[in-house]
């Protein structure tokens, strides 16, 4: 179900009549559909390569999605540039970014730093943020964001 914007395409979009996919009805469907790709108990989410998409600049694959909460991990190749349209870097709610392997780059309110692995960020809503690998340099992020709208 991972993508960039509601408008994206996604693996298992609904198909609703016109003006049907009210707030109310995306929150009923966002556990449905995450539960529907997980079989048997306890529930286990495979993330790495194979397992992910491409998006917002980077390969993601979604943990857990409901109504005001996001998890998902997030790759960073050489090049890829998440967040790189300007539209896509700031967020009317609260984000963790935990970097679990590697190293890359930020920009987090409109400074720059080097984040390595071990290093939390915590992004509140409405600070613009973007993360890039230059040559030879790769990552790996566990992606948390909660409250109204995420």
């Amino acid at each position: 179900m991972g993508r960039a914007h509601w408008s994206d395409p996604a693996d298992m979009d609904p198909v609703l009549p016109a003006g049907r996919l009210t707030p109310e009805v995306q929150a009923l469907l966002l556990p449905v559909t995450f539960h529907f790709w997980n079989r048997g108990w306890p529930e286990t989410i495979r993330f790495g390569d194979g397992t992910s998409r491409f998006i917002h600049g980077g390969n993601a694959t979604v943990l857990f999605y409901d109504r005001g909460l996001r998890t998902a991990w997030y790759q960073l190749r050489e090049g890829m540039h998440v967040n790189a349209d300007p539209s896509d870097q700031v967020n009317p709610f609260p984000s963790l970014f935990v970097v679990i392997r590697g190293s890359f780059h930020a920009r987090l309110g409109g400074e720059e730093q080097r984040l390595t692995e071990g290093i939390a960020v915590y992004v509140p809503a409405g600070m613009s943020h973007e993360f890039w690998a230059e040559q030879g340099e790769y990552g790996e992020v566990i992606m948390i964001c909660w409250g109204e709208g995420a």
